[in-house]
């Protein structure tokens, strides 16, 4: 091996966003008042610099007296940066005499760097520092560069210095500049939209639903994949706008971002929205790689985010899934954020969608406390308004879990009561995809399998992405005794929202899958796995209890009939022969019932 190919083999390098910045008569001003201008300017980074890199996703690498060096995974958020900081110190210097004031100066550049322990070196940042030397306070220098990849997204008013020879640089540098003045003349938001928030609130004034606006993604890798990512925005768009529980900005509304720099905040406030997806488009070869995440409108704090990578020969079906990933992935998030904010409120202040949102962690079938609550909560809920749909289906669905489970003490009442409910549901829930599934999903477990599939069936026409109408669908084709198509509906649940709170019921729905088309080891073992991490689902051991007693383990089957007893004392085989939907399929119930009373489930 030639002389030093081990050391170079060592090295780390990588391509970056490199911003460097110092303050402008440092020397001067410290002189002047050193312990004043020590206080402004670590004020100045905790209050403003630190954040704002944070929200750019910047790494600061190395702070030094005056400066800092900052890496980005992205020009475009590179340059954002800067002109956050930037305009953000016009605000905070506006009421200091200009004596006073501390300037930064900005230089950006994009390239190769060398990484060791942390820190970055190499000709890239040597370039960014001699940009920022030849800024004038207040100002950003760019390299040619990163003018050429952020032209297209970022529409801002450059002046071309030229070619410039800079110290210890052998080459000339290309050179563009944003003055002082220019940056604080920029507006704080973008001029449109002024008018929006009222009529959107008008369109969406029933329910108070939350709304989100999918924004244009950054595009990373040059003009040619444009249309690709405004067709994954506007794929997304499309499918979220299906949901129903929370009001979608149109496509022509968040366009008008596309190419200028804005603040989430100034978003939420122009288009009245609580939520604002982002994301990035990135080519490497013939690969692609798409990264979105969800953020609070008002916070700015990230509520979820995933990167997808696909091929470019499959482009087309890789945005259709991306969209659909996006949507499946989203939904929660937002109901997951929206129950919090419920939660906050003082009892006072809630309508009947507060109510609906705090029942919402209890009523997924995990106990009969949780459900009797949820009952509870719903029934406040149309106390405040009657003609609520959706909080008469949820309903609905908690009276049908109150007898499938057996956690009910008079059957007959809540099924009667969950058939009302439907009934009452029914007239207002049309357009609702999460009312229509519980609406299906309560008449499944009351054995009306024909009409919990139409239901169902509406919901997935209206929202082909709601990962748990998929995972009822699966149920009522396992009460159809379609084990294999049940099986692909709740693998479709599950990569739609592996994270979902009922993920735990679509992967029991496949052990329920297994052990009908006789794999009952197989079931016994993915039950087990539920059971692990969501001990407190007690109905779920009578899965694991006939599946074990037909695989031949006898000491697990016994095992899981004790803890189903501990849960559920009053369980028997009479009970579960006149609650369980698997009735009707008798070839497979039979097994099951012979499996439960090998475990030692009770007759009686």
């Amino acid at each position: 091996m030639p002389t030093g190919a081990s050391d170079r083999q060592m090295v780390e390098r990588r391509l970056a966003a490199i911003l460097v910045a110092d303050v402008a008569g440092y020397s001067r001003l410290m002189g002047a008042d050193e312990e004043g201008t020590l206080a402004r300017l670590q004020a100045h980074r905790r209050e403003l610099i630190d954040r704002t890199v944070a929200e750019h996703r910047g790494r600061i690498v190395k702070l030094t007296g005056d400066g800092m060096l900052v890496e980005f995974p992205s020009i475009v958020e590179a340059v954002r940066c800067a002109l956050d900081i930037q305009g953000g110190m016009v605000a905070r210097n506006a009421e200091v005499a200009p004596e006073k004031r501390i300037e930064f100066r900005i230089g950006v550049n994009l390239g190769d760097m060398i990484v060791e322990a942390g820190d970055l070196y190499g000709d890239g940042v040597n370039v960014a520092a001699r940009l920022e030397a030849l800024s004038e306070p207040g100002g950003i220098c760019l390299a040619r560069t990163v003018r050429d990849h952020i032209q297209d997204k970022l529409q801002l008013s450059l002046t071309d210095l030229g070619e410039q020879r800079v110290k210890n640089i052998d080459r000339p540098i290309g050179v563009f500049a944003m003055s002082a003045a220019t940056i604080a003349a920029m507006p704080a938001a973008p001029a449109s939209g002024k008018a929006m928030p009222a009529a959107i609130s008008a369109a969406r004034r029933d329910k108070d639903q939350p709304s989100v606006v999918i924004m244009p993604f950054d595009n990373l890798s040059g003009s040619g994949d444009e249309y690709f990512v405004d067709g994954v925005v506007e794929e997304i768009t499309s499918t979220l706008s299906r949901v129903r529980e929370f009001f979608v900005i149109a496509r022509q509304s968040a366009f008008t971002y596309k190419g200028r720099f804005v603040d989430v905040r100034d978003v939420g406030r122009e288009l009245g929205v609580t939520y604002v997806v982002e994301g990035t488009v990135r080519r490497g070869g013939d690969r692609l790689r798409i990264s979105v995440q969800l953020v609070d409108a008002e916070t700015r704090s990230q509520l979820w985010s995933d990167r997808y990578e696909g091929a470019t020969k499959d482009i087309f079906e890789f945005q259709d899934r991306i969209a659909a990933h996006v949507a499946g992935a989203i939904h929660p998030a937002i109901r997951s954020a929206e129950i919090e904010l419920s939660t906050r409120k003082p009892p006072s202040s809630l309508r009947a969608y507060d109510q609906v949102l705090r029942a919402y962690p209890k009523l997924w079938g995990h106990n009969a406390k949780d459900n009797k609550e949820a009952i509870s909560i719903l029934r406040q809920a149309i106390a405040l308004d009657e003609g609520y749909g959706r909080a008469h289906a949820l309903l609905a669905w908690c009276h049908a879990q109150e007898v499938v489970y057996i956690w009910s003490s008079d059957v007959e009442h809540d099924r009667a009561c969950a058939l009302k409910a439907v009934k009452a549901a029914s007239a207002s829930i049309d357009d609702d995809p999460t009312a229509l599934t519980a609406a299906g999903a309560a008449l499944s477990l009351l054995f009306d399998q024909v009409r919990a599939a139409a239901y169902i069936e509406r919901a997935l026409a209206l929202d082909p992405n709601n990962a748990w109408a998929w995972a009822r669908y699966g149920w009522v084709a396992n009460y159809r005794d379609e084990p294999v198509r049940a099986r692909e509906r709740f693998e479709r649940a599950l990569t739609l929202s592996p994270f979902d709170p009922l993920a735990f019921n679509s992967r029991l729905g496949i052990a329920q899958a297994l052990a009908m088309g006789g794999d009952w080891a197989g079931a016994a073992r993915l039950a087990r796995e539920v059971i692990d991490q969501n001990p407190r689902v007690t109905w779920a051991y009578r899965i694991l209890a006939y599946s074990s007693a037909i695989a031949g383990d006898s000491k697990t089957a016994r095992r899981a009939v004790r803890e189903l007893l501990a849960g559920q004392p009053n369980a028997s085989i009479e009970q579960f022969k006149s609650v369980a939907p698997t009735s009707q399929v008798p070839r497979f119930f039979r097994q099951a019932l012979e499996g439960l009373r090998q475990a030692g489930l009770p007759e009686k």
